[in-house]
């Protein structure tokens, strides 16, 4: 009864249009104080959230997504756009193969999605559309290339996944590496594709090619700066010398000195402005770690997880169609919820039948991540969908749509590709034991 009517809340509050966290923390709430009853339910309530988020871990939250937004306003997605055109001019569809490799390098530094999108889709699609690449492969490339900003290390999604399931980020940030770059090169090799199939390939090889126009860039000491965060901060977890959160403190400082310091395009106004939507994005997710804590433990009190691990057992289904189910459930899912709403608010009821199947849970983290990558570009709440839709006034939602679909298949092919091998997860963090 207590379960039936939190679910109840729950869904009235969401269609009723308010946020996912208060909605959580309401819902919960109310289950408390059924629970255990209401002066006992609020100090609990109270005690709960603020135990969930008095943590050294989640420190790392809002240094990784300033450190963000200090390389977006201080240009270097621009750096990272033109060190990979200066790679991938010669090749077929370089461009677009440009984009998809600055938002594989973005994503390492922003671990944002609609960030990514933004940044280098501003970037790169006016570019795109001056040299002839076709409107939807431009905006499908970028709005799917995006969303390697939840996987690609430092990933905010594994921090959460980390908390809940009490696995080491340090193996996750790992297990994300190579899943990363498999996706990024199903997407390179698709823009190849389209590029030799559009038109023919005489006018293709003049629209992939740099003209008279505008200079190539040159690499210069600007993008290697930009690019050199990633090792700085990357090399400092894995050699030991940080921990994640360490990093990501350390990764603010090289922000700073960089883009204000040394690059100086962080003005003042910039600076202020990286500041507050540092604080807004952080406000928001810590929000919704205190209302996903509430009512996970509302749930752990009613015995749902277990309830549902005992369910699955009764079905005996194998882990195969165990999988397969949730890959479906994550899907839908990721349709209507972003993927730090979706970590908090299932892994916890998934958890006990997760271990019960003696699944691995740093090889399931990457599954659901990969899982809502892909909810991130499908409607009717695909973010990344309307982010590059508004960069781009004279596109319909339709076009970014249709161009997304083939990058969004893709997408799915990778994920298969890491269901069936595991270790294309599991070696890094594996090989990092031995």
């Amino acid at each position: 009864m207590s379960f039936t009517l939190m679910s109840l809340t729950l869904a009235i509050l969401l269609i009723l249009g308010l946020p996912i966290a208060i909605s959580l923390l309401l819902s919960g709430m109310i289950g408390y104080m059924l629970v255990i009853g209401i002066n006992p339910g609020i100090d609990a309530l109270a005690q709960t959230a603020y135990s969930d988020l008095n943590s050294f871990v989640i420190i790392a939250i809002p240094l990784y997504i300033f450190m963000g937004q200090l390389m977006l306003k201080g240009e270097a997605g621009k750096d990272l756009f033109d060190l990979a055109h200066r790679l991938t001019y010669k090749l077929p569809g370089g461009l677009a193969i440009a984009a998809t490799i600055a938002s594989t390098i973005f994503a390492a530094i922003s671990g944002s999605s609609t960030a990514t999108a933004a940044t280098i889709g501003s970037i790169s699609i006016p570019e795109m559309r001056r040299r002839g690449y076709p409107r939807r492969l431009s905006a499908g490339c970028v709005a799917v290339s995006g969303t390697l900003g939840i996987l690609i290390p430092p990933s905010i999604s594994f921090i959460l996944y980390s908390l809940v399931t009490s696995t080491s980020i340090n193996k996750l940030f790992l297990a994300g590496i190579i899943p990363g770059l498999l996706l990024a090169g199903l997407f390179m090799l698709y823009s190849v594709y389209a590029m030799y199939m559009y038109t023919d390939r005489e006018t293709n090889r003049k629209s992939m090619t740099t003209s008279g126009e505008a200079p190539l860039p040159q690499i210069n000491i600007e993008m290697i700066g930009s690019l050199l965060i990633i090792p700085v901060v990357l090399g400092g977890i894995y050699s030991g010398w940080f921990t994640p959160t360490e990093a990501a403190g350390v990764g603010v400082l090289y922000a700073l000195i960089w883009t204000a310091g040394l690059k100086r395009t962080l003005s003042w106004p910039q600076f202020m402005a990286a500041t507050t939507a540092s604080v807004q994005t952080s406000a928001m997710i810590l929000m919704l770690i205190a209302g996903a804590s509430v009512f996970g433990n509302t749930l752990s009190l009613l015995q749902i997880p277990q309830d549902v691990a005992q369910w699955m057992t009764h079905l005996q289904m194998n882990t195969w169609q165990f999988l397969i189910v949730i890959n479906i459930l994550y899907l839908i899912l990721g349709m209507f919820m972003d993927a730090a709403a979706a970590i908090l608010v299932t892994v916890p009821i998934l958890l006990p039948a997760l271990q019960t199947m003696h699944i691995d849970l740093i090889w399931f983290g990457v599954i659901l991540v990969i899982n809502m990558e892909i909810g991130a570009v499908t409607p009717p709440v695909g973010m990344n969908l309307f982010v590059v839709k508004a960069i781009c006034p004279d596109y319909t939602l339709t076009d970014v749509l249709v161009g997304a679909l083939p990058y969004a298949l893709m997408g799915l092919f990778g994920l298969v590709l890491i269901m069936i091998f595991p270790d294309i997860a599991l070696w890094l963090p594996h090989w990092s034991t031995h």
